[in-house]
């Protein structure tokens, strides 16, 4: 048996130690003897979590010391590999726009100001985007969740949207960014049982109207908490004060408790009332905006924490790469009203429909319940039939005749049943589908159960239902006639690709013009409530029918169903056969067409009959509008449509044609109102007020190009991924195999076990595994030809498994360290690679990175790049001692603080600091005027007691507002202690990973590789010459000589009227030669010119021993380099170089 003594010796601080008792090897903290057992502290290597066991003597036997007997033995290239494999896992933090690599969009310039210099810039984000419509709020939600993911800051998330939305955001986060979402509504929370459905899913979307009115979606949701909360439509959380907050507000409020980060989405985010903006504001940080002192500052210094809004003139594509020129994202929208009158006998019809209803709307009126409410909103959908077509009249007439019929049998019976039946309050926030079955089921309501009444009722329908087909009999119809004059003006019979989205109300009119449209001999599809999602290629479903209209139909009929979550930019022709009550149905129509991508302006034609009083009521409305946009916009951007639904709410217009039904308002009141509440000032009092006046108009677009160019000198490419895949077979066991040569697509097979058990582990963060997969790529350019192919990135499940099986394959390797050659050194030296982490003083991890720092053999130390082992060659069978001693850990990481701990900290803190003090300053000033303003109350109910008064109340008042004051004063404590956490932040987690020995090639004299060996010299003249070059040109040179980036020099033509910024970036190379010859690129700067591509320029400098000369070519990947494996170079002849300039 072992000593006990000699291993307890062993046991030192700093020893890496593992055994049977630990999940992880454990860097040892400190120990104390108990005469056994024997207490142990350690930090995991894995987790750095700190392991605190009482060991028996036994258990210590069982310890392991890892800790190679000869150093350096580790195998090189799982060295490299792990190495690699930690780079990527860390790819965030070097590519700042990381998460466009593994996301199939290409996203425009202010989605990326919006995500990566906002929102990910918040300790916690509690955020308001009030963007213009057409934005694309779904791909900054979508790249915010994927960041948020990667950096393994979330996991739970809840999408909230309207809930005829739910299907567009679960199909755009699966299509775009492969985020499963469950959608959770009444059919999943029923089959729930005894299940929590919140809890059991870690993605889910739901609506704001259900959860926020029916109670177990409430009670079951709040028993939930989320780490990223994301509200679309938030402005539907509304309250017009305290005391009068809806349903949606109050739950918003407490989804705002139960979530670590908040983003809230809107593009009318208020209604020119500041004090409801505040409470709205409020839902973020009620002591930011607890007064509304905080916005008044806001705008006096245009820095409100927590906003961003963008007008649609500040959306523009980013600059076209030849004339510099950026476009706007949007077309003009161009709004036409297409009057038309009916004739005698349709107007003899719509006469005797119009008493009908007239009757039974006063019949209603006078039952004051909500049964008696649905009947008058019944009545008014029977009028709007009509205004639709004659064949959907006739068919809800039909409908209505055959239910009185059967209640006729039962009176009694049908009363009681009936008793309930009423108008939800929230009808115009479901679904096309919900409201047609809440719409038939109000066809069965009668004025009254007397058999004779409903005799009566049946007779006046039978009427209505003759006059109806007598119409359809004849063919008489003129909104029909009108709809083929106004296609036939705009060409659509002469132009077999022009394309029509034609909107109608009612499915019966819907099946309708499909078929006139098919006589006409035109092509034609349809989208109706009720169709399944389905795919592109299964017919009778949505997206078929969008594909289809898209490559071979010249029109889409379609209801309400079509007119949110579809895309059709490719059409630019649009007519509202029927108007919608409610106006933002309209903005949502429109925005089918009039979005990013479209290409025309748009032409939209709203269909209105000028000789019925619901027509003229829609006629009066589109002229108010139509002035206000000669006002407001004449670009005609579409803003002013954007806002009709905050100046009429959605269902003010079909009340008010309800009471002008039931005889409680007349035509002339109605325009009178729409005069009154559709006006300019009212518009612009919307559109300007609040924190309007913070709205962007502009984009800084040189500074984000600048950002972006030089993102993609960072950028994790496909190349890169598919590299360290392949690379990884022979340690993984899954060997994937090309289809064709230089095809890029592979094939996997069965996935090996021992990855399968990992796949369990990393199910919760990324998903399922699957048991095999047959073709994958990395490339999302191949996804283009190849849409059904597996697409395997930073992030997938298969990828992240073999990333973690690299790691703990490679574990010892790390520890033991291992050998590479390099062709440039002279003499050898040690590469030590350290992990670190900066947390701010809650706790929080900011950032993440690795470091390299380098030891010669003169002990000099110099800071490199991780990147710096893609340029190193594994040395296999090597034995050595060093000629030097190996540098001390602990001296090297004083070395580490100095030259990159402490800048990498400075760094953060400052960014801290800024984010922090806005926030600060507005806290204060919102908390202070808060607890003045209820001093001044105190001292005033102080003053009354003094005086002696005797109301018994007083005493209790005072209670109560000095109660309130000290809750208000530990809250502005709570938030000053938060604040001053939030900017502390320190080096946190510092973890030593490995040490590499880096020996001279042994090869580098030999004549095939000393042509590739630099020369110190040769290449300090080349650099100097360049830069002399670039900065004639009035180019800013950078040199990163020593950044292991992959190239030389960064060179930036400064922006004209912004210096700080630049238009264009060159990433250069440059390669010297004290005459003319072959020129040789290492791994790392070729596969860094394979990434940029026409970014990446090399600059060759021959006879740098006499008269340099430059030699220029771009993108050089192009001539056709050749590989020297045994150095990991490539190289070409001094022909091409000359033969290929630029």
């Amino acid at each position: 048996m072992t000593d006990i003594s000699s291993i307890l010796d062993r046991l030192i601080p700093g020893t890496l130690i593992k055994g049977p008792m630990f999940n992880e090897p454990v860097i040892i903290i400190t120990v104390t003897d108990l005469d056994d057992p024997v207490e142990i502290k350690g930090q995991g290597v894995n987790t750095n979590k700190v392991h605190t066991p009482y060991l028996s003597y036994d258990q210590v036997r069982e310890i392991e010391f890892v800790k190679s007997e000869e150093p350096f033995c580790g195998d090189a290239k799982k060295f490299k590999l792990a190495i690699e494999a930690m780079r990527i896992g860390l790819a965030y933090e070097y590519d700042p726009y990381f998460s466009l690599s593994i996301a199939r969009i290409d996203p425009l310039p202010h989605q990326l100001e919006a995500v990566y210099d906002y929102f990910l810039k918040l300790p916690r984000i509690r955020f308001l985007l009030a963007d213009d419509p057409g934005a694309g709020k779904t791909i900054m939600a979508g790249l915010l969740i994927k960041e948020l993911k990667n950096r393994g800051l979330i996991k739970r998330i809840l999408l909230v949207t309207p809930a005829n939305l739910t299907f567009q955001w679960q199909r755009e986060m699966k299509e775009k960014f492969r985020e499963q979402f469950q959608i959770v509504r009444g059919d999943i929370l029923r089959s729930s049982y005894g299940v929590n459905p919140w809890v059991e899913y870690d993605q889910a979307i739901t609506s704001i109207s259900w959860i926020s009115v029916i109670p177990d979606a409430q009670d079951s949701l709040l028993k939930s908490h989320w780490d990223l909360v994301i509200v679309d439509e938030s402005h539907k959380m509304s309250a017009s004060s305290p005391e009068h907050k809806t349903l949606a507000y109050q739950m918003g409020e407490k989804l705002a408790d139960r979530t670590d980060h908040l983003l809230l989405m809107t593009a009318t985010p208020h209604k020119g009332d500041p004090k409801a903006f505040r409470l709205f504001l409020e839902l973020l940080d009620k002591d930011v905006y607890g007064d509304i002192s905080s916005l008044e500052e806001a705008m006096r210094n245009r820095d409100a924490p927590f906003y961003l809004r963008r007008v649609k003139e500040a959306l523009v594509t980013f600059p076209d790469p030849e004339t510099g020129k950026s476009m706007s994202l949007f077309t003009k929208r161009n709004v036409k009203t297409a009057t038309f009158e009916i004739n005698e006998q349709e107007l003899d019809l719509y006469d005797k429909l119009t008493d009908y209803v007239e009757e039974q709307s006063q019949k209603a009126a006078q039952d004051n319940s909500a049964r008696g409410r649905a009947l008058g909103f019944t009545m008014a959908m029977l009028q709007r039939r009509f205004s639709s077509s004659i064949y959907a009249l006739r068919q809800t007439l039909e409908r209505m005749k055959a239910k009185r019929e059967d209640i006729l049998r039962d009176p009694e019976g049908y009363r009681k049943r009936q008793m309930e039946r009423r108008l939800p309050d929230d009808f115009y926030e479901l679904t096309e589908e919900e409201q047609q079955d809440i719409l038939s089921q109000l066809e069965e309501l009668v004025a009254s159960y007397d058999p004779e009444d409903l005799k009566q009722d049946i007779r006046s329908l039978s009427i209505l239902i003759e006059k109806a087909r007598e119409l359809e009999e004849k063919q008489i119809e003129s909104k029909l006639v009108k709809l083929k004059k106004v296609i036939t003006e705009e060409g659509i019979f002469k132009d077999p690709t022009m394309k029509l989205l034609l909107f109608t109300e009612h499915k019966d009119t819907l099946t309708y013009l499909v078929e006139r449209l098919k006589e006409w001999g035109l092509t034609v599809t349809y989208i109706a409530g009720g169709m399944k999602p389905g795919s592109r290629n299964e017919p009778g479903t949505r997206l078929f029918a969008e594909q289809d209209f898209r490559d071979s139909c010249q029109i889409l009929v379609a209801t309400e169903a079509a007119g949110e979550g579809i895309n059709l930019q490719f059409c630019w022709f649009m007519i509202n056969y029927d108007i919608p009550w409610n106006p933002m149905r309209l903005e949502q129509r429109m925005g089918r067409i009039h979005r990013y991508g479209q290409e025309k302006d748009c032409l939209i034609s709203n269909f209105v009959s000028t000789n019925t009083r619901e027509g003229r009521v829609l006629q009066k409305l589109f002229e108010r509008i139509r002035r206000i946009e000669d006002d407001l916009d004449p670009n005609r951007t579409g803003k002013i449509f954007n806002v009709l639904g905050d100046i009429l709410p959605a269902n003010q217009l079909e009340k008010m044609v309800r009471d002008l039904y039931a005889r409680n308002l007349t035509e002339d009141v109605i325009h009178d109102r729409l005069i009154h509440d559709v006006n300019t000032e009212r518009f612009r009092k919307i559109t300007e007020s609040a924190l309007e006046g913070l709205a962007k108009r502009e984009l800084n677009l040189s500074m984000i190009v600048s950002k972006s160019a030089e993102a993609k000198e960072k950028r994790l490419v496909p190349e890169v991924i598919e590299d360290f895949f392949i690379k990884s077979g022979d340690i993984t066991s899954l060997k994937p195999k090309e289809n064709t040569p230089g095809s890029h697509i592979y094939r996997v097979g069965r996935v090996p076990r021992h990855l399968q058990k990992i796949g369990e582990h990393l199910y919760d963060r990324y998903g399922e595994l699957g048991k095999e997969y047959k073709e994958i790529v990395f490339s999302k350019e191949i996804l283009k030809t190849h849409p059904l192919l597996e697409w395997v990135t930073p992030g997938h499940i298969l990828f992240e498994v073999v990333r973690a099986d690299i790691l703990e394959q490679a574990e010892s390797e790390l520890v033991n360290g291992a050998v590479f050659y390099d062709i440039n050194r002279t003499t050898p030296a040690v590469c030590d690679v350290f992990a670190a982490s900066v947390k701010d003083g809650r706790g929080q991890v900011v950032h993440k990175r690795l470091f390299v720092i380098e030891t010669a053999e003169d002990n000099t130390i110099t800071m490199r790049q991780p990147t710096l082992f893609i340029d190193l060659i594994p040395a296999s069978g090597v034995t050595t001692a060093l000629s030097f001693s190996q540098p001390d850990t602990v001296a090297v990481k004083k070395e580490l603080y100095r030259h990159a701990f402490k800048a990498f900290l400075e760094e953060v803190e400052k960014e801290r600091i800024q984010q922090t003090d806005v926030v600060k300053k507005h806290v204060e000033m919102s908390l202070n005027e808060l607890i003045r303003h209820k001093n001044n109350i105190l001292i005033d109910f102080l003053k009354q007691k003094s005086t002696g008064d005797t109301d018994s109340g007083v005493t209790g008042r005072i209670t109560i507002i000095q109660n309130e004051i000290d809750e208000l004063t530990n809250r502005l404590e709570r938030r000053r202690t938060e604040i001053e956490q939030e900017r502390n932040c320190k080096i946190e987690d510092v973890q030593h990973i490995g040490r590499a020995l880096i020996l001279p090639h042994p090869g580098r004299k030999e004549p095939k590789i000393a042509p590739m060996v630099r020369d110190d010299e040769i290449e300090r003249i080349a650099v100097a010459v360049v830069t002399q070059y670039e900065e004639n040109r009035g180019w800013s040179v950078e040199s990163v000589e020593k950044d292991d980036r992959g190239f030389d020099l960064i060179s930036r033509k400064p922006h004209p009227e912004d210096p700080k910024t630049s238009i264009e970036v060159r990433f250069i190379e440059v390669k010297g030669r004290a005459g003319i010859g072959e020129i040789g690129l290492t791994s790392n700067e070729y596969e860094t010119a394979k990434r940029l591509k026409e970014d990446y320029w090399l600059y060759v400098v021959y006879n740098c021993g006499s008269i340099p000369k430059i030699h220029i070519i771009r993108d050089p990947v192009r001539l056709g380099w050749k590989p020297i494996t045994q150095i990991a170079h490539y190289h070409v002849g001094s022909d091409a170089i000359l033969g290929a300039v630029d």
